[in-house]
């Protein structure tokens, strides 16, 4: 069902008898011949204002629907007639249309033709293609909320995704890719050599935001601090997006000891309606283990060695000679004393 019908009552006129030229069944009349002057030309300019931002009839008429029965509960699917008793009611739908074709009009052009074809498919190729700069759709989805909310803040809470309204979130999050992956909207963060502490700065537009990602350790004890006024939320994300250190906080300072190896993810988002600066401070250490007590050394009795018994040397046997036979030597003569003659004398 359409607020206002979609051919606005394109119905043939009866033949008449007379010859003059007329419509017939086969030629519709201006849809808007049967409104007045004034909403003739309102309902011109909304249909220019439409096709000058490129955006789909069929989808168009049914989000203005989707936010006019927002508005008026109890005339929820019906079909507005072109007659007089619904003229205050047919105002205030073209009211509504200017102000969303208002609101639809930052999107980039390319955006705003894919309105009302965004799939779920869209979002399975934004993952990936964020995930290879090593940021998480979480964050993506952060910038584009930011952004939506800012435009459409009774949606805040609310279940949209496949409503009408859901495409305009699409639409959103479609130009906060894209910055992404242009770098207006991400920065990765290096420590200079030796330093343990990374400061970076800026200014947010209204309802703008950025990524920043930072390479860390696990079990390294990082402490951030980010100087900015208290309309700008701050989320904290591990390399795995299974754990939130922060998200959506209007804290100003954490510390803590990092789970997980890999890149961490800091995003601001303004929810201001000018322009702030910021100021963010990461400060990383890998903290040095306290140092072991040193034992009072106990003395250790010095071993008394077991002397080795040194073998007794056996004496070498002397080798007895062989006796040679001595010849005996053959006695050599005495001679005899010779007698001298003794006279006797008596």
């Amino acid at each position: 069902f359409w607020g206002v019908s979609s051919n606005r009552d394109r119905g043939g006129v009866e033949p008449s008898p007379t010859p003059s030229p007329i419509p017939t069944s086969n030629q519709p009349v201006d849809p808007l011949a049967q409104y007045s002057p004034a909403e003739r030309q309102r309902k011109q300019r909304l249909s220019d204002r439409r096709q000058q931002l490129g955006i789909d009839e069929r989808f168009y008429i049914n989000l203005v629907n989707q936010v006019f029965w927002d508005k008026n509960p109890s005339l929820r699917g019906r079909t507005l007639s072109n007659g007089s008793e619904d003229e205050s009611l047919r105002a205030e739908w073209d009211k509504t249309a200017s102000e969303l074709l208002e609101k639809l009009a930052p999107l980039s052009s390319n955006s705003r033709r894919q309105l009302g074809t965004y799939t779920t498919a869209e979002r399975d190729r934004w993952k990936v293609e964020v995930n290879r700069i090593n940021v998480g759709s979480r964050s993506l989805y952060d910038l584009g909320d930011a952004a939506f909310l800012s435009v459409f803040p009774e949606q805040r809470g609310k279940n949209f995704a496949d409503q009408p309204i859901g495409q305009v979130w699409y639409g959103f999050v479609s130009d906060k890719l894209s910055a992404i992956l242009a770098g207006s909207a991400f920065q990765k963060l290096v420590f200079d050599v030796g330093a343990t502490s990374k400061t970076v700065s800026g200014t947010l537009q209204p309802a703008a935001g950025k990524v920043f990602i930072a390479e860390l350790a696990k079990d390294q004890s990082m402490e951030l601090k980010l100087q900015a006024n208290s309309q700008v939320l701050l989320s904290v994300y591990s390399p795995s997006g299974k754990i939130k250190l922060l998200e959506d906080s209007t804290r100003r300072t954490l510390s803590s000891k990092l789970p997980e190896k890999g890149f961490y993810e800091f995003v601001i988002v303004s929810t201001a309606s000018k322009p702030i600066d910021y100021q963010l401070t990461i400060t990383a250490q890998t903290p040095i283990p306290p140092a072991s007590p040193t034992p009072t050394p106990t003395e250790t009795p010095t071993p008394t060695p077991t002397p080795t018994e040194t073998p007794t040397e056996t004496p070498t046997p002397t080798p007895t000679p062989t006796p040679t036979e001595t010849p005996t030597p053959e006695p050599t003569p005495t001679p005899s004393p010779e007698v001298t003659p003794q006279s006797n004398k008596n």
